[in-house]
């Protein structure tokens, strides 16, 4: 329970205004935090425990101008390609983190030359005095949607805005500014006409997605810099795989290993928060089908997860809970909602794995890593269904997001879908927090 408390004054931390205490030293190159302003100008959207082979602090700042530039000029062709370094499948997942904006877009640029396209258009920019701008990557845009979300850009535009993240040799990353769902339009969700799209890099418009109502729009750019103190250097090409090893409860631990309730660890803090450092994934033989993610009597616009207060709204708190450290305290809210009966966070705060019972159901960004270390892996880990997954982040009254771990693509399900003919089931893999 201590735990959990702690969980709830740092997700509402995240969401309330930060006061400006420290601006002028972050506007000079300073000590930052997050919200400050940055010495470009930009609003401060990450911060790093420790410095960074990239730097310490990340700014972004949303611009008018550059609407309506494609991605690519060679909308067909991959950046990557298989190498000594690693496959182009890893290069492109390690693409996705924090800190990958600059090396991408420089990729990008390698392979393109000059034209009017998103990342040289960005590259080409002085803002604030600063001309090191580059193109975020996928989760770097996602911190900045964090920023927008408490109205720290109050003219900010709703629309799909650019990663400099590629998915395949066709299709890259972007993100919907009107409720966070990053997409790449691939294997069928993107359409024109109601026919799929063969690639979303020459693009100059987001494809209209028939589920969201969201219209299409012209893409937008969110140029972003790393700034503050160095150290280290850019690791190697993830490679993914079991180790062979069985770590404590204690640690310290290694991606791959197989954790103290016998599952593998697919996720390092890389030092202890408020929720641990480690994360497990259930064993495989542990996945539940067709639950669905609310109890279906329960009237979710009276009896709700999340309210309005004081101190934050309901949607900001629905932000949150799509973070990393967030999927236990989700867990508890739900089951407190709902109570009894059989749904998706029930059965995995029920579960008992080798006599561990702390499992619960990982929030949006949790199964996202999920994702990205175990079924992305070159040689996938105690692998997952082709299938959608639950996780414990509710979207609104009616839907809860899940991750698609045919390509790790983001989606808003209704809560009492059960297996049919588009969907043919969504699936239940709970996880487990230590260290």
């Amino acid at each position: 329970m201590k735990r959990i408390a702690v969980a709830l004054a740092m997700f509402a931390s995240l969401f309330v205004a930060v006061p400006q205490v420290s601006a002028a030293t972050c506007a000079t190159g300073g000590n930052c935090v997050l919200g400050n302003l940055g010495p470009g100008g930009g609003r401060v959207i990450y911060v790093a425990a420790t410095p960074q082979w990239w730097g310490t602090y990340i700014e972004a700042r949303p611009i008018s101008n550059g609407r309506g530039l494609p991605w690519s000029l060679r909308p067909t062709e991959s950046i990557y390609s298989n190498s000594e370094a690693g496959s182009a499948n890893r290069q492109r997942i390690d693409a996705r983190a924090v800190g990958m904006g600059a090396v991408n877009t420089a990729q990008i640029i390698s392979q393109n030359g000059e034209g009017k396209y998103a990342a040289a258009y960005v590259a080409n920019l002085t803002l604030g005095g600063k001309s090191d701008w580059y193109l975020p990557s996928k989760d770097e845009l996602d911190y900045a949607y964090h920023r927008a979300t408490i109205g720290q850009w109050p003219t900010l535009y709703k629309a799909a805005y650019w990663t400099s993240t590629e998915n395949s040799a066709s299709f890259a990353w972007y993100q919907m500014f009107q409720d966070s769902t990053q997409f790449t339009d691939e294997n069928g969700v993107g359409r024109v006409n109601n026919i799929p799209i063969r690639s979303n890099k020459d693009r100059i418009r987001n494809a209209k997605h028939g589920m969201s109502g969201f219209p299409s729009l012209l893409y937008r750019l969110m140029p972003t810099r790393a700034f503050g103190p160095v150290s280290g250097t850019q690791p190697p090409v993830s490679n993914p795989k079991l180790t062979g090893n069985t770590c404590t409860e204690q640690g310290p631990c290694q991606l791959g290993d197989i954790g103290p309730a016998g599952g593998v660890v697919f996720y390092d803090a890389g030092s202890t928060r408020f929720w641990g450092r480690y994360l497990e994934a259930a064993p495989s033989s542990t996945e539940a089908v067709g639950l669905t993610w609310k109890r279906l009597s329960v009237n979710d616009r009276i009896n709700r997860i999340y309210y309005d207060t004081p101190a934050s709204t309901a949607r900001l708190k629905r932000v949150a809970s799509k973070l990393i450290g967030a999927g236990q305290l989700n867990t508890t809210r739900i089951i407190r909602t709902y109570g009894r009966g059989s749904y998706a966070a029930r059965y995995a705060a029920t579960l008992v794995v080798n006599g561990y019972d702390d499992w619960f159901l990982p929030s949006e960004d949790e199964l996202e890593k999920m994702y990205t270390f175990m079924q992305a892996a070159d040689t996938p880990i105690d692998p997952l269904k082709r299938s959608y997954y639950w996780s414990s982040s509710e979207y609104d009254y009616d839907n809860a997001w899940t991750v698609n771990f045919k390509d790790g693509q983001q989606f808003d399900r209704m809560k009492w879908t059960v297996p049919g003919p588009a969907i043919k089931a969504i699936r239940t893999r709970a996880i487990r927090a230590f260290g």
